[in-house]
């Protein structure tokens, strides 16, 4: 019986003792989750219209992503976009591809949604691969998760 009781104790120890690391500020783990709207007009044009290389960008400061999120937390970004007239949420980076038919030939290309992130924001990207930079993206929304 003293046997029986020195194993539970001893495995209720083991389990008490292997919480892991306490997260950020001794927190079980921190979460950082909101949502941000690109306007049109707030698309940044980088390299010039049309060239080779050229694609848009929009920065948001993000105060929160602070070095310990950096170096050791994660990052994740999503786009709201509507799929058969839903709304839904996809992860970046995202593209997606077109086509239409101009003069009696076909016109492909591919447009794709990514980000990079820094201490204390994040730059999401906008990239044609035919480098057609003519007109802007449209206004998009972007959901930024943060956790460590």
């Amino acid at each position: 019986m003293k046997r029986l009781i020195f194993l539970m104790m001893a495995a209720l120890w083991l389990f008490a003792c292997c919480e892991g690391p306490a997260g950020r500020d001794g927190a079980e783990t921190f979460w950082f989750v909101k949502s941000y709207t690109i306007n049109t007009n707030q698309w940044q044009l980088v390299n010039g219209v049309d060239q080779i290389g050229s694609f848009y960008q929009a920065k948001i400061s993000i105060p929160e992503l602070d070095r310990e999120i950096y170096e050791n937390g994660n990052v994740f970004c999503y786009m709201f976009v509507r799929v058969n007239n839903v709304e839904v949420q996809t992860p970046l980076p995202y593209s997606n591809h077109y086509g239409k038919v101009v003069g009696g030939s076909e016109e492909l290309w591919t447009e794709t949604f990514s980000f990079d992130f820094y201490r204390g924001g994040i730059t999401f990207n906008v990239t044609y691969s035919d480098f057609y930079t003519n007109n802007r993206p449209q206004t998009i929304t972007f959901r930024v998760v943060l956790n460590y």
